[in-house]
């Protein structure tokens, strides 16, 4: 007859494990797949084929995106193409603001910021533009929330500039009024895009978000 009993040899095939060993075995199982089912939940394995992106991210975003680039570019063709006029007009514009500002030299400061802003507006909104179309191709060629994120707040702050441009070299008499028009129309297209982004087929379609929610860690 064959007893439990820790005198035993452990490696003896025979040898029936005691009850204190197998709750602990238990216990230990028990924990293991607990632990692996928090993993899970807080880090969900990516479907192998989410299907196509929805139509509202590679066309009603995209053909925002579109409207948006054509009316900057736009913008930008004849703000370059013009930026002599603009930073003359801009430095006339500051001086009288600077003028009752002693410790400095009113004229001399306004040609001075007014010789920086003009072109590092017009060549960064430039650039951001072009940051902001591999994101946007990005979130359906990559199926990355993330990314979605990313571009939604490069779009916001292209978006806080888009009307400090307009204001500070196109806000004057002597430059067309659709010019003034275009820039708006860049910024609300390109907000409208990143609204598109955020509708609820393409949340649904791209991969839950892996933020640590506050009730799991109380939790922990």
């Amino acid at each position: 007859m064959t007893l439990p009993g820790a005198w035993r040899d452990p490696d003896d095939p025979d040898r029936i494990p005691t009850q204190a060993e197998l709750d602990a075995e238990d216990l230990a199982e028990l924990a293991r797949t607990s632990q692996d089912r928090a993993l899970t939940e807080r880090y969900p394995r990516r479907p192998d084929d989410p299907g196509p992106a929805p139509v509202a991210l590679t066309r009603d975003a995209m053909w925002m995106w579109y409207l948006s680039a054509a009316t900057a570019l736009v913008c930008l063709i004849y703000g370059l193409a013009t930026l002599g006029s603009e930073i003359d007009r801009l430095t006339a514009r500051l001086e009288p603001q600077m003028a009752d500002v002693q410790t400095i030299d009113a004229q001399a400061t306004a040609a001075s910021i007014a010789g920086f802003w003009p072109p590092a507006l017009l060549i960064g909104w430039l650039l951001a533009m072009a940051v902001t179309y591999p994101l946007l191709t990005g979130i359906a060629r990559h199926h990355s929330r993330n990314l979605r994120s990313v571009y939604a707040a490069v779009c916001v702050v292209v978006a806080l500039f888009v009307p400090l441009i307009a204001d500070l070299l196109f806000a004057y008499d002597e430059v067309p009024a659709v010019i003034r028009v275009l820039a708006w129309v860049s910024f609300g297209a390109l907000l409208a895009s990143v609204v598109m982004t955020f509708r609820g087929g393409i949340g649904r379609w791209l991969p839950e978000s892996m933020r640590v929610k506050p009730s799991r860690v109380w939790r922990q």
